[in-house]
């Protein structure tokens, strides 16, 4: 017998207070709820949906549903449909291990998946990767300012690239400029880009005036999770839920929005990664002394201090204490998409 989806046991709650008693009842009022929820938002007609992955365990929750969930096909994903993430350069080993599964995976279901990585030309030209735009320039990342490298390293990569796809893909007679996307939704409409945010992270979701005006034109960006009320732990149910390992959560290595724990989880685990990190916060600092707010990854507080903290602070906690906290906290946060 098929498993229930946790996409019903999240409403359990509210179920109850509307009069529903019986299990039955229950799932029939959420199946009810969902449709007409589905059936208000999103029309049918959409030609191409494009899955924004980041490899972690809210996009890979979303690609499982498509798989597993008639009802969320329909919905978010009725005709054509294709998995496109960038490669940062930076990512987690972990994660690289999880893309060659979620390969394997798509090839099983038909399903078409692209990892943009920087020998394929859709990288910018100083931003090929996260250590390599830090070296070149001898800047840093800092929590203190707007997070540039979730654009340059994956936004911005991830649409260059989906120009050309749909260009290719669709016979399309003009490419360059966002060209593309002009003809494609005259042709077609506009694209559907389905994008890993989950619940309780409503704060990610971009504001469209901030948006240029091609993307606003031609992008129709949903967000499945938040409309279905999964919340990352409810994404890491539903993905045992139907057979399949939680992956870990997905984030550059030298994130510097990641907090004192994850540093300490990063030292012990990659000191290497570490040391070059403080080698690029110095540069950064060496080039900017003059300049009258001169910050670090952290702030004033620079990384060997952070980590004397973290230590003091959470230095008592095993490896294993670690892990379990890495697994569920992700600390790229402050991007929106």
């Amino acid at each position: 017998m098929k498993k229930a989806h946790i996409l019903q046991y999240d409403l359990f709650t509210d179920k109850l207070l509307n009069g529903a008693t019986t299990l039955e009842e229950i799932i029939q009022a959420d199946k009810r709820d969902r449709e007409n929820l589905m059936q208000k938002r999103y029309s049918n007609n959409q030609k191409l949906t494009v899955l924004s992955f980041g490899g972690g365990q809210d996009s890979t929750a979303l690609l499982y549903l498509y798989v597993n969930d008639k009802a969320f096909r329909s919905t978010y994903a009725p005709n054509d449909f294709v998995v496109i993430m960038s490669d940062t350069g930076n990512e987690h080993e972990y994660t690289y291990e999880h893309i060659e599964y979620i390969k394997t995976y798509c090839e099983k279901h038909n399903i078409e998946f692209y990892f943009i990585t920087k020998d394929m030309g859709f990288h910018g030209r100083t931003w090929q990767s996260l250590k390599e735009q830090y070296r070149a320039t001898s800047t840093c990342g800092s929590n203190r300012f707007r997070k540039n490298c979730t654009v340059n390293l994956k936004i911005n990569v991830i649409y260059r690239f989906l120009e050309d796809y749909i260009y290719t893909r669709y016979k399309l007679r003009t490419i360059g400029e966002k060209a593309a996307y002009w003809e494609f939704v005259e042709a077609f409409g506009k694209i559907t880009v389905l994008i890993g945010i989950a619940q309780k992270e409503e704060k990610r979701i971009s504001d469209n005036k901030d948006l240029p005006a091609w993307m606003i034109s031609t992008i129709e960006k949903q967000y499945p999770l938040v409309d279905l009320k999964m919340d990352r732990k409810a994404c890491q149910q539903y993905i045992l839920s139907v057979g399949e390992k939680v992956p870990m959560p997905s984030n550059c290595k030298i994130c510097p929005y990641m907090n004192l724990v994850e540093l300490l989880w990063l030292y012990r685990n990659y000191p290497g990664d570490f040391d070059e990190w403080v080698e690029f916060e110095a540069n950064k600092i060496i080039k900017f002394k003059d300049s009258p707010v001169n910050l670090g990854v952290f702030g004033e507080k620079l990384l060997p201090e952070a980590l004397k903290e973290a230590e003091a602070l959470y230095g008592h906690m095993t490896m294993e204490q670690l892990n379990e906290y890495k697994m569920s906290h992700g600390h790229c946060v402050q991007s929106q998409y």
